[in-house]
């Protein structure tokens, strides 16, 4: 493995994603948020959207940066694979709480066609809570459940250089 960073996002709407900050957000992340709303990973050109159990508290994120595609991580709950094009070499975290992820981070490779993973760890447990607060009577104990919520739902993301040249593999069908 090479590089690891960690940040913590505040998942506005229930959802965190990652861009390349250099392109046209607005299309990218519009798709990318639909198909996550569908399929709780939603994948664009330049951008990939996650839909989250909970937007109560932060949630940590693990970036990851590998030489090769890693292997798949038994123990997520959530598991998904795909690809993004990266042709600025930065990589931006949508609601991070560091402004250093916000502005976006240079992928060692630089730009390019990326491999990612999607590794959520905690969904099950925290839908659980969540669920306890909202239940009649357990209202009262809505504080506690926040309180609890903090470091169950966590993310890591994997990411791979599969080629130097960016390429969305779905440019061809608007042709």
């Amino acid at each position: 493995m090479g590089l690891v960073w960690h940040t913590a996002v505040s998942a506005n709407y229930c959802m965190f994603g990652f861009h390349d900050p250099t392109c046209e957000e607005s299309e990218n992340l519009a798709t990318a948020i639909s198909a996550a709303s569908r399929a709780v990973v939603g994948w664009a050109a330049n951008a990939v959207m996650v839909d989250v159990v909970t937007d109560l508290v932060g949630i940590d994120v693990r970036i990851e940066v590998f030489d090769e595609a890693p292997a798949a991580d038994d123990s997520a709950d959530l598991l998904r694979d795909g690809q993004i094009e990266v042709p600025g070499g930065l990589i931006s975290v949508l609601y991070s709480v560091d402004d250093m992820f916000q502005r976006g981070v240079d992928l060692p490779a630089g730009p390019g066609t990326y491999g990612v993973q999607v590794c959520g760890y905690g969904r099950t447990r925290a839908r659980q809570l969540q669920e306890k607060g909202v239940e009649p009577g357990g209202a009262g104990d809505a504080d506690a459940i926040v309180a609890a919520l903090p470091g169950v739902e966590h993310y890591r993301i994997c990411l791979w250089q599969v080629s130097p040249e960016p390429y969305w593999e779905y440019d061809d069908e608007d042709e």
